[in-house]
């Protein structure tokens, strides 16, 4: 069996795949034969449920808001994209050519009608319908990166792998809609609590609302969005916060479909990644929250800051002090999703209950907090971090990973009726249900352009670090608005230096950025593929 992985990753290769060792490490390591393994419901089961392993990951969840005016990255990786240096050969463009995957899932569903006579008919169709959702998940994720791309759906030999050809973005997406919609999978009530995380029809009319929302076709959101609420499983968990720490996972009812997590073998590391970079944290700071974030969380009144600051609140006017309670004023009166997703400077870090330090204060590696190495921008992810748990776990996090819930379902909605024009009052109702949760004051109904840009706040603060804002900007085509210019960390004057405003860095913005390139690597390899226009 070994053997015909060896194969596969030589087309892979082909495909312009720089590495396939996961896929010839993974079981069986021993000398079963590819019929032997195929004949065995439960090794045909594992196979399937390892499928699940090319949804997305801590990288798509949290780091993808990092090439999104949200955030930037202390790692070159993350930061190309989002300050627009990035090339043909930048390894976040690689990473988005996801054909090693697409290979292993075309592997999987091969073994899938080998195993045919081994399983039952309803075992069968469902193995079937859930491999075809992560194929198309993949797919759509190439296809919103790329634009055009390579329709595989079966195991290459090497010499075809070099002559495919990038298929028009339609027909590729056609090609992803079937495969959703014709997928047999059970209704949720019928999936057993031990399988839960495992695609079910909820799961496909969410993703596809997603899909038809980047593709514009309102009526197809609102038909697969009203399908989604009318099945009355799902439901705004009662804590934003809540909502992204370990303690809601297994009761979480607003949660459609997660990346799931258990220690000590299934782990990420996004305590650590998330972390202060200091003696006492120990952790990398990886993630760090831009300053036009933090101003576009309203304060409590509803009020946006700038308003707030204009009519002489106390707090914006001693925002340059660098007095602790002074600066964590300016906070305290801010829309709560702020605390349960930023950390910013003075913030009191508690883990188990215990504060361990105040950031920026108590700990002499972390008082510059505006350090260019490791905090540049004062602001810290808090969401995701497991806050109760001991803090030794930072590295064996389980933090189960939403991909897909209620609360964007009902945004997606509310983003399909505003831009329909169909029934503005429905879609204040559903903005509101969000931030009654939140603890925010409703908002009112008024003109479609007003809602229009009452629902883009809301996706932006509601969605932060879920890895969704730079789909949002992409698909409202903002980028020229939020992603050129200069960002700036922390308002305030820092400890070690003084400094107002923080500036981190300049970003650039071309309007063939709106598709990433073919990586060049890819094209090397393979003559057929024609690189994105101006690349």
């Amino acid at each position: 069996m070994k053997s015909i992985k060896i194969y596969i990753c030589a087309a892979m290769m082909a495909l312009g795949v720089s590495s396939c060792d996961s896929f010839l490490t993974t079981p069986p390591l021993d000398q079963i034969s590819e019929d032997q393994w195929w004949s065995d419901k439960s090794q045909t089961e594992m196979m399937v449920k390892g499928a699940y392993q090319y949804v997305y990951g801590p990288n798509e969840v949290v780091l993808r808001d990092c090439i999104s005016d949200n955030a930037t990255h202390r790692e070159a990786k993350y930061k190309e994209v989002g300050n627009g240096t990035y090339t043909t050969q930048s390894a976040a463009v690689k990473d988005e050519w996801k054909y090693a995957s697409i290979a292993k899932l075309n592997y999987i569903l091969e073994g899938i009608e080998k195993a045919k006579d081994q399983i039952s008919e309803e075992e069968y169709l469902r193995f079937n319908a859930e491999v075809r959702f992560i194929r198309a998940f993949v797919y759509y994720d190439m296809v919103f990166f790329f634009g055009d791309v390579p329709l595989i759906t079966k195991t290459l030999s090497v010499a075809e792998a070099r002559e495919t050809s990038r298929q028009p973005r339609q027909e590729v997406l056609d090609f992803i809609l079937k495969e959703l919609e014709d997928g047999v999978l059970p209704n949720i009530e019928k999936v057993a609590i031990t399988e839960t995380g495992r695609v079910n029809k909820q799961v496909v009319n969410a993703f596809l609302s997603r899909i038809y929302l980047h593709e514009k076709n309102y009526e197809k959101v609102l038909y697969y969005t009203n399908e989604v609420i009318k099945a009355g499983k799902y439901e705004l968990h009662p804590s934003y916060e809540e909502l992204f720490r370990p303690q809601a996972d297994g009761s979480n009812k607003e949660v459609i479909f997660e990346h799931q997590y258990s220690s000590p073998l299934v782990v990420h590391e996004l305590n650590r990644n998330l972390s202060p970079a200091s003696s006492i944290y120990a952790g990398w700071s990886h993630v760090l929250g831009l300053q036009e974030l933090v101003d576009d969380y309203e304060c409590v009144n509803g009020h946006p800051v700038s308003e707030c600051e204009s009519l002489g609140c106390e707090y914006f006017q001693k925002r340059k002090d660098a007095e602790a309670e002074t600066y964590r004023g300016e906070y305290d009166f801010r829309d709560p999703r702020l605390a349960a997703t930023i950390m910013w400077p003075y913030w009191e870090w508690k883990v188990g209950g215990n504060v361990l330090s105040r950031y920026g204060v108590d700990d002499p590696d972390s008082k510059d907090y505006v350090k260019k190495e490791t905090h540049m921008t004062g602001f810290l992810v808090t969401k995701w971090v497991d806050l109760q748990g001991e803090y030794a776990d930072r590295t064996r996090g389980q933090k189960n990973l939403t991909i897909l819930r209620y609360g964007d379902v009902l945004l997606m909605r509310a983003e399909a009726l505003i831009e329909s024009g169909q029934d503005l009052g429905e879609a204040v109702t559903l903005i509101n249900q969000i931030r009654q949760r939140a603890g925010m004051p409703d908002i009112v109904i008024a003109s479609q352009s007003v809602l229009r840009e009452k629902l883009r706040h809301e996706r932006r603060i509601e969605t932060a670090f879920e890895g969704l804002r730079y789909y949002d900007i992409i698909r409202w085509r903002i980028a020229d608005k939020v992603k050129s210019g200069k960002v700036y960390g922390a308002r305030l004057k820092a400890i070690s230096e003084a400094m107002d405003n923080k500036f981190v860095e300049e970003r650039f913005w071309n309007d063939k950025m709106y598709l990433f390139p073919v990586p060049q690597e890819a094209i090397d390899n393979n003559s057929n593929l024609v690189q994105n226009k101006d690349w």
